[in-house]
């Protein structure tokens, strides 16, 4: 062996013990996480789940920064300025970097290369709610009631590249009806609106609306999953009140910087996995309507990637990619 090739081998074992002394040392200070949309949704409301399991994990406090705006863009470019060292983390949604990437043709961002998954965290379903004061009582009659005002009424979402915008135009595309879009930056603020009779109707992401559904706030008319939720048995799917093709789960996941290194992505994503499957934090995801998943580095990436690739050639077929 020469004394170079001896070099470089004595040097890439030191390399590669430091690697796993810091990956054992991780965290040593406090963690950031950055979520890029308003408090009280489900991103937030996710992340600060993963964010208490993080905490009871490592002994470090998790610091959530809401930076909402641009459908997610502008969480994501906090995320992408920071320091690639592990510390700094992003929750994110389908909707917010997989669905607004695959809508548009020159996206402000590359869905691949600047999303480093670390762990799927859960996934939800759409429901489709009115005002209590909005005289139907089914999708049927909702169907009836929109049709005899083409173009008067309306729906909020939160953004043009959103699951709750997308849920509304793959109903109107399926029964032919025509709703108005008012933009939110957030569904809670879209619920307000709803329940104040300010806009018509929405098909939101179950975990915003669920408690107003099983209170009497609203009426839920059908959910997007393919199956009844549990904690609302009485709403029936979309395919068991007549409309198909509006079958839709989001999901929702932690990202972290491109650069951030191996060995601290695999140890994240191995402890945020093992968070969401322990019973007492799984029980809080379904307390808020989330079902837990718990996607390990390897799993959530593959997932990641295929939902993208599935997306991109959905909006494309659809003519929806612009």
């Amino acid at each position: 062996m020469s004394a170079m090739t001896r070099m470089f081998y004595v040097m890439t074992c030191w390399l590669l013990l430091a690697g796993s002394a810091f990956a054992q040392s991780f965290p040593s200070h406090p963690l950031r996480m950055i979520v890029p949309a308003p408090p009280a949704g489900i991103t937030d409301l996710s992340a600060r789940l993963v964010g208490e399991g993080l905490r009871a994990k490592f002994g470090q406090p998790v610091v959530v920064e809401n930076k909402s705006g641009a459908n997610g863009l502008i969480g994501l470019r906090e995320l992408l300025k920071a320091e690639p060292d592990g510390y700094t983390l992003m929750a994110g949604t389908m909707g917010n970097f997989v669905l607004g990437y695959a809508m548009e043709v020159n996206a402000p961002f590359d869905a691949l290369r600047d999303l480093n998954p670390i762990a799927g965290t859960a996934e939800y379903a759409t429901a489709m709610i009115v005002n209590t004061k909005t005289p139907v009582n089914s999708v049927k009659e909702f169907i009836d009631y929109a049709k005899a005002r083409p173009g008067k009424l309306t729906f909020g979402s939160t953004g043009t590249a959103a699951l709750d915008y997308l849920a509304v135009q793959l109903f109107m595309k399926q029964t032919g009806t025509q709703l108005v879009h008012v933009p939110y930056r957030g569904g809670p603020a879209a619920l307000n609106d709803l329940m104040g009779g300010s806009i018509d109707v929405l098909i939101e992401v179950f975990p915003v609306v669920m408690e107003q559904i099983k209170t009497g706030a609203v009426k839920g008319l059908a959910v997007s999953s393919p199956y009844r939720l549990p904690s609302i048995p009485q709403v029936p799917t979309f395919n068991e009140a007549g409309v198909s093709g509006v079958e839709l789960t989001g999901w929702l996941g932690v990202y972290g910087h491109p650069q951030m290194p191996d060995e601290i992505r695999a140890t994240l994503g191995a402890a945020i996995a093992d968070i969401v499957k322990q019973p007492d934090i799984g029980e809080k995801f379904r307390a808020i309507g989330f079902e837990p998943t718990g996607l390990g580095v390897r799993e959530f990436s593959d997932f990641h990637a295929a939902e993208v690739q599935r997306w991109v050639a959905f909006m494309t077929e659809a003519g929806l990619r612009k």
